[in-house]
C-alpha cells in the first residue's frame, strides 16, 4: 500500500492507496499524473479517499460503460411490437373491467398499495433554485407538486378509511430541502411518510476525464432512478414493508401532477395478470416525440430510450398503418414488492448520459458548469425478469402532463393548461347545460382540488352535491367534496 499525507492545518495522518487501484487510473485515465499535480495538496488526499471509497470492480464497471464498445448493437436483435393492454382488450379476453375494479379495490381497502415517488432532481432546468417537488404547479392556488400528490392521498385515505404509506426517494441535493418543506407545511401525516436517499455514481468529462468537486473528492450524481432499489434495501424499507403486508408499490415520478393514483383497475388488471411490472403507457404524438418506447426485443419487453433507438424501426407501421412502436413512457408504474425484493440484490447496468455537470476546474482554482457524462440506472431495465409485464394503455390527456422544460413542450404553462383542459372536461360532460350557459374566456383560471376529485367519476357525484354551484369559473376553487 501506498501512503499519502493528509494535509490540513493541524491533521497530518495518511491514508492508504491501494496499488493495484492507483495502476488501473493511470491506465486508463492518460491524464491523471497533471490532474493530481494541478490539485492543492489537502485535495489530492480527498480524491484518493473518495476514490478508494469505490472497489476495484466498481471501478472497472464504471470504465467498461464510458467505452464505446459498451453501447447495445440493437438494430441485430429481433424486434416486435408489444402487445398493449386497455379496457378493450379486456373484453377481447372475456375479463370483467368491473371484476377486476373490485380486486383493485379489495388491495386498496386491505391496506397492500404503498406509494414511491422518485424526487431526487432540482428544479433548475425550469429557473427553480430547489427540488422540483417544490415547484409551484396549479393554476390558481400555485401548489407544488408535493401537495397535489399529498391531497390525491389524502382523498384515498378518505374513500378507504385508513392511511397509506408514502415513501419519497430524495438525493444529496434535494433531501434536506424537500424534509423541511413537509415539516413546515405538514402536507402529509409524518408517520405514514418515509424519505430514502438515492445512491450516488461518479461522473466525467465529454473525454471521459475524471471530475472533482471543490474538496477535490470525485464529482458524483444521483445514480438514476434504476437506483431505487438498493436505496430502498440501505434504507431498510423493504422488510418494513413486508413488514405491514405491502404487496404492491405504486412508483410515479414528480414531475407529473396529472398522475392518477386511484386506479382500482390498472391495479386489478396487475395483480389478476400477477405481473411483477406494469406500466402506464400513453401512444406517441409523431415519430419525432422524443420519448421512451417500449418494443418486444429478443421475445422480452424493453423500453429503449429515443437517444438509442434504432433510426429504421422509429417509424416502422404495422398493418394497419399506425406506429408499431408507438408506446411511450410514463414513468407510472406498478412493481409487485417480491419482484422488488429480488431487483435490490442485484446490480442494474449503467447507462451513459450526456448532461449538464458542475465540477471543479483545478488549473483555475473555481468551479465550472460544462457538457459531461454522468453515469445512470434505469428502472426498466429490470422489464427482462419480470414476470408477466404488461402495458396498459391511458389517454394522455388525462394522466400524463410533465413538467420538464422551461420553453417548448412540457413546460409549466403547458402543464397548467392541461389541467384545466381536463377540469373542464369533466364539466362539460357532468353538466352540459350550465356549461353552455357560461360564458367563460378561452382558458378560465380555476382550480379543483383532489380532494373534491380526482377523476371524472367522482367529479360527477361531487359536482351534483354541490349546493351552491359557481356564478363563474374564472377565479373558482373547488377544495373539499
Amino acid at each position: 500500500m501506498l501512503k499519502i499525507k493528509h494535509a490540513s492545518a493541524e491533521d497530518f495522518s495518511t491514508i492508504m492507496i491501494d496499488p493495484k487501484l492507483r495502476s488501473f487510473l493511470e491506465k486508463h485515465f492518460s491524464t491523471l499524473p497533471a490532474f493530481l499535480h494541478a490539485l492543492l495538496p489537502n485535495q489530492v488526499a480527498r480524491f484518493w479517499e473518495s476514490v478508494q471509497a469505490r472497489s476495484l470492480p466498481e471501478w472497472e464497471r464504471l470504465i467498461q460503460v464510458l467505452s464505446p464498445s459498451s453501447n447495445r448493437n440493437l438494430d441485430t436483435l429481433s424486434w416486435e411490437e408489444p402487445l398493449c393492454w386497455s379496457i378493450e382488450r379486456l373484453s377481447q379476453k372475456g375479463l370483467s373491467p368491473s371484476s377486476l375494479q373490485r380486486i383493485g379495490e379489495a388491495a386498496f381497502q386491505n391496506g397492500e398499495v404503498a406509494f414511491l415517488t422518485v424526487a431526487g432532481g432540482l428544479g433548475t432546468r425550469l429557473g427553480f433554485l430547489g427540488p422540483k417537488g417544490l415547484v409551484p404547479v396549479t393554476p390558481l392556488q400555485q401548489k407544488t407538486l408535493f401537495q397535489v400528490f399529498a391531497e390525491k392521498l389524502q382523498a384515498l385515505q378518505k374513500r378507504y378509511h385508513h392511511p397509506f404509506h408514502w415513501l419519497i426517494m430524495t438525493s444529496l441535493q434535494t433531501d434536506a430541502a424537500t424534509r423541511k418543506a413537509f415539516q413546515e407545511h405538514h402536507w402529509y401525516d409524518p408517520h405514514y411518510l418515509h424519505f430514502f436517499q438515492q445512491g450516488t455514481l461518479p461522473a466525467f468529462s465529454t473525454e471521459n476525464a475524471l471530475l472533482v468537486d471543490e474538496n477535490g473528492q470525485i464529482a458524483e450524481f444521483p445514480d438514476g432512478h434504476g437506483g431505487v432499489f438498493q436505496a430502498l434495501q440501505k434504507a431498510q424499507l423493504l422488510p418494513f414493508l413486508q413488514q405491514e403486508g405491502i404487496r404492491t408499490l405504486s412508483y410515479f415520478q414528480v414531475d407529473n401532477p396529472l398522475v392518477h393514483l386511484d386506479d382500482a383497475l390498472f391495479l386489478g388488471v396487475h395483480l389478476q395478470q400477477a405481473s411483477d411490472f406494469s406500466t402506464k403507457v400513453v401512444e406517441k404524438i409523431c415519430t419525432e416525440e422524443q420519448v421512451g418506447l417500449f418494443a418486444q426485443i429478443n421475445q422480452q419487453l424493453q423500453l429503449v430510450e429515443y437517444s438509442e433507438f434504432p433510426p429504421a424501426y422509429v417509424s416502422a407501421r404495422n398493418s394497419k398503418g399506425t406506429l408499431r412502436y408507438r408506446w411511450g413512457n410514463t414513468a407510472i408504474h406498478l412493481l409487485s414488492m417480491d419482484f422488488v425484493q429480488t431487483c435490490a440484490k442485484q446490480p442494474l447496468p449503467y447507462h451513459v448520459c450526456r448532461k449538464k455537470v458542475s465540477a471543479w476546474d483545478p488549473a483555475l482554482q473555481n468551479k465550472q458548469v460544462m457538457e459531461g457524462h454522468k453515469i445512470e440506472q434505469f428502472i426498466f431495465d429490470v422489464l427482462p425478469q419480470a414476470r408477466h409485464p404488461l402495458l396498459w394503455e391511458v389517454q394522455r390527456e388525462e394522466e400524463f402532463s410533465p413538467v420538464k422544460n422551461a420553453t417548448g413542450t412540457d413546460t409549466l404553462l403547458t402543464c397548467q393548461n392541461d389541467q384545466i383542459q381536463r377540469w373542464l372536461r369533466w364539466l362539460k360532460k357532468t353538466d352540459p347545460s350550465w356549461f353552455a350557459s357560461q360564458n367563460n374566456p378561452l382558458l378560465p383560471a380555476f382550480e379543483i382540488s383532489p380532494l373534491f376529485a380526482d377523476n371524472e367519476t367522482d367529479f360527477f357525484h361531487a359536482w351534483k352535491c354541490l349546493a351552491q354551484k359557481p356564478h363563474s369559473l374564472q377565479g373558482w376553487y373547488a377544495h373539499e367534496s
